[in-house]
């Protein structure tokens, strides 16, 4: 039997990376559940905030 044409292409699509926008960093979605919203996550530390190290490197938008 043949899956009906479009099935199965999200395990097909390449995975674009979450970027944080303040440090740089990968993040990442945590599903979210009954009484609990979906949160963006740093990859590596599983946090939401920057880390401050990350913060200090960061560019400075203002600088232009």
């Amino acid at each position: 039997m043949t899956q009906p044409e479009g099935a199965g292409q999200a395990a097909h699509r390449s995975r674009i990376p979450l970027i944080c926008p303040r440090c740089g960093r990968e993040q990442r979605v945590v599903p979210g559940g009954p009484g609990r919203a979906v949160k963006v996550v740093h990859a590596g530390t599983g946090r939401e905030a920057c880390e401050p190290g990350d913060l200090a490197r960061a560019p400075d938008d203002d600088a232009a």
